[in-house]
């Protein structure tokens, strides 16, 4: 089995590489990640990593600075990779891992001892036992994770990454919360250092069952790698996307040496009881509970840095939150879990965007042994710099106590502000010079949580991938369109694949719905210039519908398709799109075709386009045509190349309620607005004509409408007065059971009106 394959064969001779494993044997096994990492969770919030190991060294009598220098050891010891790393690989990742990661428990054990020293040997004995301890687990930390960073990379598939570590995450905050809860309960009872020690003894039995059940982790198997070298380590930092990257998170990890403190920021001067302290963690868990596997799944399906740089822009906003709050008020607590809630929510934003950069994006898999050991030493030093910068920083503005602006300014404060501006840092250079191929960019991102729908979106998402029956599939692939959401990108892509008819067609009707995206276009050109004509018709459509210009080639290529359904639509999409190049095209054929269905669209796609000179041919097909839904559309069309859609659209909409009122209080006011520019008599043919339209006499009212119209006519522009005289010649000979032609006339008169308000 690969998991027992060794580096080394077993009589001696070169190492070798031993073969990769499977992506079934990963998935088949990955579970155990998820515990190991349940119970690590609970070691760390009892130790070393949670607000309760600052109350501890807090109630020893450390000073700011010593607690800095003490929590920088845990990172700064990471700087050993670098030297160890071929060791590492040579004795195999995932037993140094278990061997490091065992004997850091046995470690932190010795905290255990540190009431007794203090009451034997006093104070001095007692901190330089702490100082001895925190150096040793530091020191086999950084052994066991140089470990497992490349046997991460190996055990995990990319392709679920980011969900399995949003996973991870919450099992993770789950058992953290447990651990939360206890040890404020804890720390609530009356009494010193033992209670400390307790959490301590829970902690590590904590941690050794994290270390039994990372055992059940494939792969880490020992391997051969690069030889330390200053050669090999220049190498990996010269790779620009490498150093780029880590100069972000440089940036980030200067910008958390306010968290490192943030307990006593909580007790000495927003008010709250250490039990309040410690539970306050319990917002942070929540707040990246409630995210977690959105983030997984976001960055997974639409990559690290668009997610990445969202958690960077929440880290460098909330500490302004902590400046604001009040202090020693009923508020304080609700508050400050407010902004714990939404701290943890940028934490594993954070965290998931830049650990999947990290693995998927930034170290390839066959220079993972010095790529890692490199980027962990660097973000040792870096890690460790914060803490010892942070706790020198508040001993020096220790004496601080003021007001600026009714706001209170404190030793904290300007390493808030600090923060702030080294996180826009980190964002400016992100945003400017990493950059990843095949991912969204972070304003798309942005508008995929902001446009439309998206809890609709996420819903029909959910519901989607649940269904199997062809009815229920194909009211979900509509809803998906009705939440207008880029979020369903992949689903609708999916739907166009699907055996069955009809949710095909239906994907495609949901896409002409959602905001344009580059890979929903590309898939409906492809079924545009398909062999399933029935769906390459209503893609043609769809195109026009979306309005995006980058489907233009296949549309124009439309027009030659050897179907008519295909170039009628593909010519409408055109003009409803504003291609102008096609224009000459489309009027040559309009005045060569013969077929009514092809000689409509044409007619409407150059009405989109305003060609004035297909008005001649429109009118010829508008006389011949028969069908009252086309006769409106093509006289749609010499509105929209004559004037404005509006008004038309009204007039026919009002028409179709109640035609005779509409069409006698259109000429009552257009005789109303021409005023004194009539004579009594042409007044007097204007209110007959009314009259007649109001008594719904509508032959009689036509043919007194067609001497009107060509009274008006004259004051109109040239093409203007030739659709105006057509309608009112149609009109002579009685053509009142066609209403677009009265219709029509009303309208274009409206346009003329427009034109002569000076004068009137």
């Amino acid at each position: 089995m690969t998991t027992l394959t060794r580096g080394v064969k077993p009589g001696g001779g070169k190492a070798f590489v031993p073969p990769e494993l499977t992506t079934a044997e990963k998935l088949r096994l990955l579970h155990w990640n998820v515990v190991q990492n349940a119970f690590n969770s609970i070691f760390a919030q009892l130790t070393f990593f949670g607000s309760a190991f600052v109350l501890f060294l807090d109630q020893l009598g450390i000073e700011f600075t010593q607690i800095g220098v003490l929590l920088s050891m845990i990172p700064f010891f990471g700087i050993v990779a670098i030297f160890i790393a071929p060791r590492v690989a040579r004795f195999g990742y995932k037993r140094t891992f278990l061997t490091f990661w065992g004997l850091r428990k046995a470690v932190t054990a010795l905290l255990l001892l540190v009431p007794w020293v203090l009451t034997q040997f006093g104070m001095p004995y007692a901190v330089a036992l702490v100082m001895f301890v925190v150096a040793g687990f530091s020191l086999c930390r950084a052994i066991a994770e140089t470990g497992s960073y490349p046997w991460a990379q190996e055990f995990m598939p990319d392709s679920v990454r980011g969900r399995h570590n949003a996973v991870v995450d919450m099992a993770a905050r789950v058992t953290g919360t447990v651990a939360i809860i206890g040890s404020g309960f804890v720390l609530g009872l009356p009494g010193g250092l033992e209670r400390f020690t307790l959490l301590f003894g829970v902690g590590i039995i904590a941690g050794l069952l994290c270390v039994w059940s990372a055992s059940r982790l494939p792969g880490g198997a020992p391997t051969e790698a690069p030889p330390v070298s200053v050669r090999n380590w220049m190498q990996v930092i010269r790779d620009k996307h490498f150093s780029t990257f880590v100069i972000g998170l440089f940036l980030v990890t200067l910008a958390s040496a306010p968290l490192g403190f943030l307990p006593l920021f909580m007790r000495d001067y927003i008010g709250l009881t250490d039990s309040e302290v410690v539970w306050l963690q319990m917002g942070g868990i929540a707040g990246g509970f409630s995210a977690i596997y959105l983030v997984g799944w976001a960055a997974d399906r639409y990559g690290s840095k668009p997610v990445m740089l969202t958690g960077a822009i929440m880290r460098m906003v909330l500490p302004l939150g902590w400046v604001l709050m009040p202090r020693d008020s009923a508020l304080s607590l609700p508050i400050a879990l407010f902004l714990a809630f939404l701290w943890g929510i940028s934490d594993v934003t954070w965290g998931i965007g830049s650990s999947r950069m990290l693995y998927v994006n930034v170290v390839p898999k066959e220079k993972n042994s010095q790529s890692l050991s490199v980027y962990y030493s660097l973000m040792g030093i870096v890690g460790g710099l914060s803490s010892i910068l942070g706790g020198a920083a508040l001993d020096f503005t220790h004496g601080i106590d003021a007001q600026v602006g009714g706001l209170p300014v404190d030793p904290f404060t300007p390493l808030f502000i600090g923060s702030m501006l080294l996180t826009a840092g980190s964002l400016f250079l992100l945003i400017r010079r990493l950059q990843v191929e095949g991912e969204v960019r972070l304003s798309e991102f942005a508008a995929m949580f902001t446009h439309g729908n998206p809890l609709a979106a996420f819903e029909s998402l959910i519901r989607y991938n649940r269904q199997v029956d062809e009815r229920s599939t194909v009211l979900t692939t509509e809803r998906m369109g009705q939440t207008h959401s880029a979020l369903t990108v992949e689903e609708l892509l999916d739907a166009l694949k699907d055996p069955r008819f009809n949710v095909r067609f239906e994907a495609i009707i949901s896409i002409a719905r959602t905001s344009p995206d580059p890979r929903l276009i590309h898939a409906l050109t492809d079924i545009l210039d398909g062999t399933e004509v029935s769906l390459s018709v209503i893609a043609a459509w769809a195109l026009g519908r979306m309005g995006d210009d980058s489907a233009l080639p296949a549309l124009r290529a439309g027009l030659d398709s050897s179907y008519r359904s295909i170039v009628a639509h593909s010519a409408r999409a055109l003009g409803t799109l504003q291609d102008h190049t096609v224009a000459p095209l489309l009027l040559e054929r309009l005045q060569a075709e013969t077929d009514k269905g092809l000689l409509i669209s044409y007619s409407s796609a150059l009405g989109h386009l305003r060609m004035a000179e297909a008005v001649d041919t429109i009118l010829r097909v508008l006389d011949q045509t028969t069908n009252d839904g086309a006769r409106l559309e093509l006289a749609l069309a010499l509105v929209r190349i004559t004037g404005e859609e509006g008004p038309f659209i009204r007039l026919v909409r009002n028409a179709r309620r109640d035609r005779s009122t509409t069409a006698g209080r259109e000429i009552t006011a257009i005789k109303r607005r021409l005023g004194d520019w009539l004579t009594d008599e042409q007044k007097a043919a204007f209110d007959r004509c009314a009259h007649e339209f109001a008594r719904d006499s509508f032959d009689e009212a036509v043919m007194q409408l067609a001497p009107l119209l060509e009274l008006i006519a004259d004051r109109g522009s040239p093409l203007r007065q030739q659709v105006l005289r057509t309608c009112a010649a149609r009109l002579r000979e009685g053509r009142s059971a066609h209403p677009e032609y009265w219709i029509l006339a009303l309208a274009l008169v409206r346009f003329i009106l427009e034109e002569m308000k000076d004068e009137l």
